[in-house]
């Protein structure tokens, strides 16, 4: 009689905590909160993340996450912006940018949006990492997750004469265009177009 209750109650605890265990798998995931978004972005890719950020990335009605990660071995260096969705459920990548040149120290990595794209873009400028006191290269992108784009800006800063920039031939918008010439101008004034980039 005694083993019969235990067996009830034991019964009746199971199913409590499976159902409330359930409930829990069908909350919303709080984007809101950078360490749930940097969880995630641990998680699926299996690396130290160097940055993460919720916002309209894919589109302007549901959230996703970037999460940037850093390479640094004998054969590759450089990093990689990762869009991160839910779907059914459970969130996975969706894009990746590949490999490029930059890193995350003593960066800029912010959100922007111009008035004509839809959706969020990252915007990265390596700043002076890569300067040394008789010049260097600054590497800037704008990644439209949307379009699934990277444009990219490289200067060549030379301290005795005139810096050049190149921009990546995909860049057409006037408006970015506009956008990566002006950045650049403010800190080195006059610069020198190149048709083809400088590596």
């Amino acid at each position: 009689m005694l083993s019969n209750n235990y067996f009830k109650l034991f019964w009746i605890f199971s199913v409590l905590l499976f159902v409330s265990s359930c409930g829990k798998k069908n909350q919303p995931v709080n984007l809101n909160d950078e360490h749930v978004v940097k969880n995630i972005s641990e998680e699926l890719l299996g690396k130290e993340i160097k940055f993460s950020l919720a916002g309209y990335f894919s589109s302007d009605s549901a959230k996703s996450i970037i999460a940037g990660t850093e390479i640094s071995d004998k054969n590759r260096q450089g990093i990689t912006f990762s869009l991160i969705e839910e779907g059914d459920g459970e969130f996975r990548i969706v894009y990746d940018t590949g490999l490029l040149n930059g890193s995350f120290e003593k960066c800029l990595v912010d959100r922007m949006k111009f008035s004509s794209s839809e959706g969020e873009m990252i915007y990265y400028n390596s700043q002076d990492y890569f300067l040394g006191t008789a010049g260097g290269d600054i590497y800037s992108y704008v990644i439209d997750f949307v379009k699934k784009e990277v444009y990219y800006a490289h200067l060549v800063v030379h301290k005795s004469t005139q810096s050049s920039l190149y921009l990546s031939e995909n860049v057409q918008d006037p408006l970015l265009r506009k956008f990566f010439i002006s950045y650049f101008k403010k800190d080195y004034g006059a610069l020198n177009m190149l048709k083809s980039d400088v590596l």
